[in-house]
């Protein structure tokens, strides 16, 4: 039997698949990896699930060429205001290429980005389903929000400009209210978004009584940077999260699945600074009003007790002046005591409100006193806690730099030790070696390479 090589046989599979692909196809699968590389190509791999139980039937590579990708990858961020990536659905049109070394591999020409907006469409609507569902879709919304939110726990990147403007917002106030905002530091884009920023809560409830109220900030950018806040695991940590969570992720376009569960969304960290301190304006402007209606009703029934007393000193005068017809004499007499004694009810009356004034001034005093101690303990509390925190962490980071240092490989060579590998691996046992092997010994100073004899 006349024998064939590999070359050979995959010349002929290459001319098969050209002969039965002269056209390019449309297919749909999902992406399982995405490489972008430093000249532009965008490699994929491509697998078909089976829709019963997520098993994979089928894969493919993918290869979208530079001189394409500059061209699909703006069309298809605009079109779904997502960019390619991991776990995502698409439709592409592919040429079919076979390669005598590399094998078989698809080349896409084109992408139908209204394929994947359904689906992410299918998958958003999946989510909001399943928290209509299990009952905690709208747990954070009905959460009572506190009337002074003081201390707020804030989780964003550090160095994100949204942070700032929101800490600038909140420390450059007109007003010149405090705020106590410890940050959470989480990364707010990417694959890892979704369990950092659950982490950051997690983290957050271990601390859950020093805190009023949680913001969520991511501030603005591009708009296909937001699919971690579209996923069911970051929605049902913020959904049911016992503090009230402010969802301010800077961007105007529809809202995501988060922003649907937070107890309040809005459009920027500027915002979200400014509804907290619109918060304790609205508080003062509430004491402001009680106090000035309070002091125009203690001015109004002072007014209408001085009526009524002049009223009833004009009466008196009266039946006074009608009497003196028959009795001159004693109707003065008379009228000068009725006189005086107004006069001494009047002055009793008007010290009393005068008195109760007095009171109610130093009552609302002290308990404006009390609110400043209180909110003074709960600082003093904090700092404290955090300082501790501090330490600790602290305490770690030197236990684990002092670790490191005592492992590192090369004090452990220059105490006299060799590492021997074969072919990249170190070598533990020799009977694994055979004659013709070829060694390699690293010593502290250089490397020495010996062969089995």
């Amino acid at each position: 039997m006349e024998a064939i090589t590999l070359y050979e046989l995959n010349n002929r599979i290459k001319q098969v698949l050209k002969q039965e692909f002269k056209e390019s196809v449309w297919i749909t699968a999902e992406i399982t990896e995405i490489q972008l590389n430093h000249s532009g190509h965008c490699y994929l791999q491509l697998a078909d699930k089976r829709e019963a139980d997520e098993s994979i039937v089928a894969t493919a590579r993918g290869t979208i060429w530079a001189f394409t990708f500059r061209t699909l990858r703006p069309y298809f961020e605009t079109m779904t205001g997502r960019s390619l990536s991991k776990g995502m659905k698409v439709m592409l049109n592919v040429e079919v290429v076979y390669h005598e070394l590399y094998g078989y591999s698809l080349n896409v020409r084109d992408i139908d980005p209204t394929y994947t907006v359904g689906d992410l469409e299918r998958k958003r609507r999946e989510i909001l389903g399943q928290l209509e569902e299990e009952g905690i879709i709208n747990m954070n919304r009905e959460l009572e929000f506190p009337l002074l939110p003081k201390t707020i726990a804030v989780i964003s990147s550090p160095t994100a400009a949204g942070f700032g403007d929101f800490m600038n917002q909140l420390e450059r106030n007109p007003y010149g209210f405090r705020f106590h905002v410890k940050l959470f530091p989480a990364i707010m884009q990417g694959d890892k978004a979704t369990e950092s920023v659950i982490a950051a809560l997690d983290r957050i409830y271990a601390y859950e009584n020093l805190f009023d109220v949680v913001v969520i900030i991511r501030g603005g950018g591009s708009q296909t940077d937001l699919g971690c806040f579209d996923s069911y695991d970051m929605a049902a940590n913020v959904a049911q999260f016992p503090l009230p969570v402010i969802a301010g992720i800077g961007h105007e376009r529809d809202e995501t699945i988060v922003d649907r569960v937070a107890h309040l969304r809005v459009k920027t960290p500027t915002a979200a600074a400014a509804y907290l301190i619109e918060l304790f304006q609205e508080q003062e402007s509430g004491l402001v009003a009680l106090r000035h209606d309070f002091m125009t009703g203690i001015q109004d029934v002072l007014s209408q007790e001085r009526n009524r007393q002049l009223l009833v000193v004009s009466e008196f005068k009266r039946s006074v002046q009608i009497v003196l017809s028959g009795n001159v004499t004693r109707m003065k007499l008379l009228f000068r005591h009725v006189e005086h004694a107004s006069e001494i009810y009047t002055r009793n009356r008007l010290y009393y409100f005068e008195q109760l004034k007095n009171r109610l001034n130093s009552k609302i005093a002290l308990l404006s006193e009390k609110q400043k101690s209180r909110i003074q303990l709960v600082s003093g509390v904090v700092r404290q806690r955090i300082q501790h925190i501090l330490t600790a962490y602290g305490r770690r980071l030197d236990l684990a730099e002092n670790t490191v240092k005592l492992a590192d490989p090369g004090k452990v060579l220059a105490r006299g030790y060799s590492i021997t590998r074969l072919n990249g691996k170190a070598i533990k046992n020799a009977v694994v070696l055979k004659s013709g092997d070829c060694l390699e010994t690293e010593l502290a100073e250089g490397i020495v390479k010996s062969e089995v004899k």
